[in-house]
Order: structure tokens, then C-alpha cells, then sequence
């Protein structure tokens, strides 16, 4: 039985011959219950970023100055944290089945305040990965909120809600290392302002300290103000349409065994999630490299400002690109068709890095290397629609309303492997390709070409909706 969601009582669905879902009137967001999770999103998102400004200078003086080993230590406090993430999200996802939301996204916003003050004030680095593993243990927030989204919306303005989880990623990433840069050793900055001992001895303790108030507003917003809906009796309806062998009637169930969300009507979306995660991170791992390395070794050759501004002009035109196109699209077209569309981005994107390259080593204009630039960072922010698409799939094809948590969490539980082997297996292609001179140095992108052809391939066993 399909995942069901509320409905508008004033709005009247049709659906086409197509099979896809259309809609007279699109309902309103619940503009509170949105905020609250776009606000405990950012609040995420912040707490990831802040750190990377300053987190080479930190680990190096807490392993005694052996800058030679600060990558190292990085990957593995960052290795250890994704290990917890995989033994933990999938409990308290399941757990919010049971309990209900609200309580899981107040735990992993605390946890995220509490992991914050834990880092500024740490002086060992087994402190550091302590205070981060609070985090990664005790926060499942990214696929609670999924959940809460699929539960507080309709097929007439789901999409519009998914979209909107791009944008406080986006600036929070933006906020966090904002603050990360600028906050660290304020004594030396505003000696006025930070008089005193503690503010030496611990450096780095104001950036996160910040965040972590940002975190406990959150909590306490989300505590006065978010509603608790899971478990609500209300008139449901199927986030898209049931194939001919289910029925149109929804009704509330308790969830489901862990066994019961291995069929295809999970695993299909499921996948189809860690394929699109596998190839962004791939994509995401490489391309900074792609970008500054020497154009002898198959790069551009980028200065620092340059990456930046390309890198930081992408967020922000991503995040408005996501939050206006995405539901208009998905209105239009159907969400399968722009998924398979996006999926099909990949293509260009990885094709396009070759190109670029020989464009340099044969001597040709920057324009043209710029312009096939940003064609290939507007394939990437089609690409990214996927992710919408993706979430309203998995939602619809959970078993039913109250298994929404497990079948987030199992998603969620798949892409940090994937986001795990990515870029281990990317960076190191990558490598490899132009050390042995593999199809010219472009191995790499081959092997991510006949990848992207396979996620389409399975992007095709999706239903129709």
C-alpha cells in the first residue's frame, strides 16, 4: 500500500492518461511546520561547515604540529563519524515510526548544540572525534525531516516542499563557514570585546558556540511550536498513484518489520537514491581537483579565488534554481520524467571535464573553456532536481504512513555507504588514470560515464508518476 499524505478538502484531483497526477489547485505549505524544519536544517548544515575554515589549524595543534599528517587524522575523525552515522540512523529513524518525529529532530538538535560546545572547547584530538560522534550517534534529522514532509503534504505541493530542503543547506554551509572564518581567536580580533584567559586557551570556541545557540533556538522553537502529525487520523491520499494491484483506500498501520521494506516497491526508489548520491559525490570529490590541478595533468588550473567564486556562484544560483523550477516542473512533466532527465545529466556533466581539458592543452580561448564551464554547472543544477524527485518516490513507496522513518532511514543508511566509497573510489580513479595514462588520463570519467548509464537504466524501473 502506497504512503499516503493530507489532503487540501478544496482542492479536486484528476489524474491522466498518463497516469500522472494533476491538480485543479495546489494547495498551500503549511508555511509554520515548513519553517520549523528548514530552520533545524540550516541549524545541521551550519554545524557541518563551521569547522572546515579552521579545522586544519585545529587539528594541527592538537596532534602536537605534524602538518604532514593533519590529512590523516581528518579522514579518520570524519571516517569514524560516518561509521556511527550507519549503526545509528537507521534506529532513530525507526524509532520516529514508534515514538513520533517530534521527539527524534528535538534530540537531534541537541545533540548538534551539545556536540558543538564539546568541539570548541576539546584539546585532544580523540576529543574532537568524541564531540563529533555526539553528533553523527544522536542526530537523524536529515531523514525524520523527509519524513515529516511527506506526511504534512500532498501530490499537489510535495515537490515545492522537497525543494525548499536545498536552500537552508545551501546558506547554512554558506552561514557556518562565514562564522568559522571570521570567529576563530577572537582575542586577537576584538581583544575589547573577548577579554581574558579562556578566550586564549580556547580559540575556537566562540564559531562554535555560536552555531550551538543557533541549535538551541531551533530546539526551542521546535518544542513550542512544531506540531506532532504522525499518527494523526486525517483524509489521505497517495503521494503518486497506486500501480493496478493496490488499493486507493489509506489507512493508518502500525510499522511494518524491517523485512517487509525489502520489495521492490522500496528498493527501487531506494536505489535509485544511492545512485544519484553516488554519482553527486563522485562528482563533488573531483571536480575542486579537476578544477586546480595543472592542465598537464588533465585540470584547468584554477587559482584558489577562481574555484572559489565558481564554487560559492553554484550554490547560490543552485539554490534559487531548486526552490522556483522544481515543483513547476514536476507539475508539468511528472516526477518521473525529470528524474530520469536529471539522471541523465550526468552524461553531459561527466563529458564535459574531458573537453574542457583538451580545449586547454590545445591552446584554446578561456571563453570557451569558461563557457562550456558553466553549461557544465547548469547540468549539474538540473541534475540536482533529482533529489526532489527522489524523496517524493521514497516516500510514496513506503509501505505505509507510520513506516515512513524506516524507509528514510533505510534510504539514508544506504547513502552514507555510498557517500563513503564515492569519493575514496573517485579521487583515487582519478589518480590512477593519470598517473598510467588510462584513456589519456580520463579513466575516471569514462568509468562514471557507462555509471551513469546503468542509474538510468534503473531510474527506468520507477513507476509512473
Amino acid at each position: 500500500m502506497p504512503v499516503s499524505t493530507y489532503t487540501n478538502p478544496e482542492r479536486e484531483d484528476t489524474q491522466g492518461d498518463d497516469g500522472v497526477h494533476t491538480s485543479r489547485r495546489r494547495a498551500p505549505l503549511p508555511a509554520g511546520q515548513i519553517s520549523t524544519l528548514l530552520l533545524l536544517r540550516f541549524c545541521e548544515s551550519a554545524s557541518v561547515f563551521v569547522v572546515f575554515p579552521f579545522l586544519n589549524e585545529l587539528i594541527t595543534s592538537v596532534i602536537g604540529g605534524n602538518k604532514e599528517k593533519v590529512g590523516y587524522y581528518a579522514g579518520l575523525m570524519d571516517s569514524v563519524g560516518q561509521i556511527i552515522s550507519l549503526v545509528t540512523v537507521m534506529y532513530w529513524s525507526r524509532l520516529s515510526d514508534i515514538i513520533g518525529r517530534k521527539p527524534i529532530l528535538l534530540l537531534g538538535t541537541a545533540a548538534l548544540a551539545v556536540s558543538m560546545v564539546s568541539f570548541g572547547l576539546s584539546k585532544t584530538f580523540w576529543g574532537l572525534v568524541v564531540s563529533r560522534c555526539i553528533f553523527r550517534a544522536l542526530n537523524s534529522n536529515a531523514g525524520v525531516i523527509k519524513s515529516v514532509v511527506g506526511e504534512i503534504t500532498d501530490p499537489s505541493n510535495s515537490a515545492d516542499a522537497f525543494a525548499l530542503l536545498h536552500v537552508p543547506w545551501s546558506v547554512g554551509s554558506s552561514f557556518g563557514s562565514l562564522l568559522g572564518g571570521w570567529l576563530v581567536r577572537p582575542q586577537e580580533h576584538f581583544p575589547t570585546i573577548f577579554p581574558g584567559q579562556f578566550w586564549k586557551v580556547n580559540p575556537y570556541f566562540l564559531p562554535c558556540a555560536t552555531v550551538a545557540t543557533i541549535s538551541l533556538l531551533g530546539f526551542f522553537i521546535t518544542l513550542g511550536f512544531m506540531n506532532e502529525v504522525h499518527g494523526m487520523e486525517s483524509d489521505l491520499e497517495p503521494l503518486l498513484p497506486p500501480s493496478n494491484q493496490e488499493t486507493t483506500k489509506a489507512t493508518i498501520e502500525d510499522p511494518v518489520p524491517l523485512r517487509e521494506l525489502l520489495n521492490l516497491r522500496v528498493l527501487i526508489p531506494v536505489l535509485n537514491y544511492t545512485s544519484i548520491a553516488f554519482l553527486h559525490t563522485s562528482s563533488n570529490a573531483i571536480q575542486p581537483l579537476f578544477l586546480a590541478m595543472p592542465i598537464s595533468l588533465r585540470g584547468l588550473e584554477f587559482n584558489s579565488r577562481q574555484i572559489g567564486t565558481v564554487l560559492s556562484a553554484y550554490g547560490a544560483a543552485n539554490a534559487v534554481f531548486q526552490t522556483f523550477f522544481l515543483g513547476v516542473l514536476v507539475r508539468k512533466f511528472g516526477v518521473k520524467n525529470i528524474f530520469l532527465t536529471a539522471m541523465a545529466m550526468f552524461l553531459p556533466m561527466f563529458g564535459l571535464s574531458p573537453l574542457m581539458n583538451v580545449v586547454a592543452r590545445s591552446g584554446g580561448g578561456s571563453g570557451v573553456i569558461w563557457f562550456f564551464l558553466v553549461c557544465q554547472l547548469t547540468f549539474s543544477m538540473v541534475m540536482e532536481l533529482g533529489y526532489g524527485c527522489i524523496y517524493i518516490f521514497i516516500t510514496a513507496g513506503a509501505p505505509n504512513k507510520r513506516s515512513l522513518g524506516a524507509t528514510n532511514g533505510l534510504a539514508q543508511t544506504l547513502a552514507a555507504v555510498v557517500r563513503i566509497a564515492a569519493p575514496l573510489f573517485s579521487t583515487a580513479l582519478l589518480s590512477f588514470s593519470i598517473e598510467h595514462h588510462l584513456f589519456g588520463g580520463y579513466a575516471v570519467y569514462v568509468a562514471l560515464w557507462v555509471m551513469s548509464i546503468g542509474s538510468l537504466y534503473l531510474a527506468s524501473w520507477l513507476p509512473v508518476g
